[in-house]
């Protein structure tokens, strides 16, 4: 497991390496240290995260912008506040969780947790303190986007060490954001048909994604439109000298606002457009960089007066410590060559019952999952006694990309190698015995396939592959959403301009096709498509994994998009199946794709432990 030895990142002909990680309380933080050979300025950044959706959409971005300042000598960290993303919710019963420190210390337990706002602000302090420890640079930067923005100027004026602050399209009226956020979750769910009473409607909540309630209930008072804030308890105003930049969203007359409001109290205030912020919120998936924004921020750091002093004795190295929390121990590690993919180790509390689980990232979605589900069922699976190890993928979240790989990452075998690290950075722990790989969407996919691949594992839970063998090029729509886009005037003027590439569209609409008349024709018509031909490859493939015993889940949401490529091998009521003794099948009833419905994804949980207790029961035998 990674030591706290050296914490720079690492850039090698092969790539760069994951950040470090450090344990500081109980929170877990990933600290990126100026490249080897760089002075070392007396200038670190704390990375302020959004919530929910945009937290998502933000992973990648933070990542990006805290490689670019380590190639500066510039040393930052990244952190989940309580209760969000990969952390614990230490808030909602007031305890929070236990950190080990080393053996002969033993264990170090924090006493009751201050809730909501308040709760997340004080955590800015101790990560304010653990990054001068790490980097040796006593000068800060905070930069927050969103709700993060907010919290970075709420806890400014409480430090003393701050070369500047920088907010991107804060949150300034908590009561305001709180309703976007109830419209934002709508668009999410109305385009992937969730039920309207299965629609998570708590305040904050988007996408699956619960805010924490007594978050909630502070957003509604927070008011950033006046300076200073109006709770005092939260702060006072800023240091009139202190350099501010604001990254105004483009059109925001909210932001425009609050530039003026700064103007008035700030000597140093430089405002800029935050061109791009659309395109980087839009999804994980569809999203794009912000890249001469990315440029803007760069220039803004290199320009203060701490850039140019050099940081003090770094006063120790990052520590890695397990937190533990209830029935599970978690450990963000490091693996693979060169240290570049980033996960964490969730083990049980209690005793083990011989079974590790490796929770794949699906999509652009980092490791917690959508709606925070793959951390929800790594603790799920250690309350029964099951370990497990959740990543991100190369190019995912805070693992870096690997050279030499196309950028459209999904679907791609090439990520089999990348399992296959998973898998031996387990074997190093002794913890093979029996494993199972979990996987949704293209994380489903590339699970079947390294399970055919690599006799190492023993099962399989695959929930809505969208194909069992990719034949698209590039990332295929359905056939509604082509046709949709097809009657649209700006996909004319994109086909036009050549900014469509008409022969990806044309072979995944035929392969779509295909499939839909392979299910639905006679024998004679299927014997005269290629979905023949491919379906064997299919058969030969679960037959191998038969001879090997290896114990195969299929899920799939009821309607879902995929089930036409599954019915075209297995038949319209899977009645194929039944010639495969070690297959089971699953249907999740109103559920979309992401399984968003918190009932949709207790039925998976449900059915992955129950997988989990099968491998156990037959390792014992």
């Amino acid at each position: 497991m990674d030591g706290a030895g050296n914490t720079s990142v690492r850039r090698t002909k092969n790539g760069l390496s994951a950040a470090q990680p450090t344990v500081f309380g109980s929170h877990v933080g990933l600290f990126s240290a100026p490249d080897e050979g760089l002075p070392r300025r007396d200038l670190a950044v704390l990375f302020l995260s959004p919530w929910g959706m945009e937290e998502m959409c933000t992973r990648k971005l933070y990542r990006i912008l805290s490689e670019h300042f380590a190639a500066l000598g510039v040393a930052s960290l990244r952190f989940d506040y309580p209760g969000a993303a990969n952390a614990f919710d230490a808030q909602e019963d007031g305890q929070g969780p236990v950190t080990s420190g080393p053996v002969v210390s033993g264990p170090v337990t924090s006493g009751p947790v201050a809730s909501g706002l308040a709760g997340w602000i004080s955590t800015i302090g101790e990560a304010i303190a653990e990054l001068q420890a790490l980097s040796g640079s006593h000068q800060i930067v905070l930069l927050g986007q969103g709700l993060g923005g907010s919290l970075a100027y709420l806890r400014a004026p409480m430090e003393t060490e701050l070369a500047a602050l920088m907010l991107l399209g804060p949150v300034l009226k908590g009561r305001n954001y709180l309703r976007e956020l109830s419209l934002w979750s709508k668009m999410i769910d109305e385009p992937m048909h969730i039920k309207a009473e299965l629609r998570d409607t708590s305040p904050g909540a988007i996408a699956g994604l619960r805010m924490p309630e007594t978050v909630a209930t502070d957003l509604k008072s927070l008011d950033l439109s006046t300076a200073p804030p109006l709770d005092p308890s939260l702060g006072t105003a800023l240091d009139p000298a202190l350099p501010v930049f604001l990254g105004q969203r483009p059109g925001n007359h909210g932001d425009i606002a609050f530039g003026e409001i700064l103007r008035k109290s700030c000597g140093r205030l430089t405002t800029v457009d935050f061109t791009g912020y659309d395109q980087l919120v839009s999804g994980p998936l569809s999203q794009v960089m912000p890249d001469a924004f990315i440029e803007t921020v760069l220039s803004f750091v290199k320009a203060l007066p701490q850039f140019h002093s050099l940081a003090g004795q770094v006063a120790r190295p990052a520590m890695i410590r397990p937190i533990t929390y209830r029935h599970s121990r978690e450990t963000p590690v490091r693996f693979g060559d060169g240290d570049r993919f980033y996960g964490t180790l969730c083990e049980p509390v209690g005793a083990s019952i011989g079974v590790t689980a490796v929770i794949l990232s699906t999509s652009y979605d980092h490791q917690a999952g959508w709606a925070g589900s793959s951390a929800e069922m790594a603790r799920r699976l250690a309350a029964i006694g099951v370990s497990s190890l959740r990543y991100d993928a190369a190019g995912v979240g805070d693992s870096p990309p690997i050279p030499g790989r196309r950028k459209q990452i999904l679907y791609d075998d090439a990520q089999l190698a990348d399992v296959a690290a998973a898998c031996d950075f387990l074997q190093t722990l002794g913890l093979t015995d029996r494993t199972l790989i979990v996987g949704r969407c293209s994380g489903a996919y590339i699970a079947l396939r390294a399970a055919i691949a690599d006799p190492r594992w023993n099962g399989l839970v695959a929930v809505n592959p969208d194909s069992l063998l990719w034949r698209f090029k590039g990332l295929p729509r359905t056939l509604t959403a082509y046709s949709t886009e097809l009657l649209k005037r700006e996909t004319i003027r994109r086909v036009l301009a050549g900014d469509v590439d008409i022969a990806a569209v044309t072979r995944n609409i035929a392969v779509r096709l295909i499939d839909r008349a392979a299910k639905s024709a006679s024998r004679f018509v299927k014997a005269a498509v290629p979905i023949t031909r491919l379906s064997g490859r299919v058969h030969s493939e679960f037959l191998e994994l038969q001879a090997r015993s290896t114990r195969v889940v299929l899920v799939y949401a009821e309607g879902d998009e995929g089930l036409e490529r599954f019915h075209a091998h297995f038949g319209t009521r899977a009645e194929k199946l039944a010639a495969y003794g070690n297959v089971a099948f699953h249907m999740i009833p109103d559920a979309d794709h992401n399984l968003t419905p918190l009932p949709a994804r207790e039925r998976l949980f449900a059915i992955v432990e129950s997988t989990a207790r099968e491998l156990a029961v037959n390792r014992a035998i």
